[in-house]
């Protein structure tokens, strides 16, 4: 197993596949959408956010979107990790504890201090980060006043 950071075919090819993984990715707060992953994450990418890979052989297992953001609670350079991914048939085996130390130590070598992600309610990678150290700081809530 390698984690590296994707090259820019790479990062392409998940900025494809993040379209069709958003629903699930989301708790389906958004939909699924082919460009999905270009409106939601080259913004970010264009700011310097990168991903890191777990492949092997050349099989592609998952990702993380790891880069730097600016809170808006201290002023202050924070990191993030904005998305991560395993495939299904790769999860449970270590690869998203993998890819998010991999973020966080490389997060940490840019002189952060403090790494941030936004969870939704459900979704099971939230105990995953509450293991490697991540805790609650807000609660994101919604009402749907509109039409169901």
């Amino acid at each position: 197993m390698t984690i590296r950071v994707a090259n820019e075919m790479e990062t392409d090819y998940i900025l494809r596949l993040t379209g069709h993984v958003i629903e699930e990715s989301t708790r389906s707060h958004s939909t699924n959408d082919p460009y999905g992953g270009y409106n939601m994450f080259l913004p970010l990418i264009r700011n310097g956010a990168y991903y890191l890979i777990e492949e092997e052989s050349g099989w592609l297992k998952g990702w993380a979107l790891i880069g730097l953001d600016r809170s808006s609670m201290t002023g202050k350079n924070i990191g993030n990790v904005f998305h991560l991914y395993v495939f299904p048939g790769y999860r449970n085996f270590g690869i998203g504890k993998n890819l998010i130390k991999a973020g966080i130590q490389n997060l940490s070598a840019l002189g952060v201090e403090t790494i941030q992600l936004n969870v939704f309610t459900g979704n099971p990678a939230k105990s995953l980060y509450e293991k490697l150290g991540f805790r609650s700081i807000s609660t994101f809530m919604e009402l749907n006043v509109g039409k169901s």
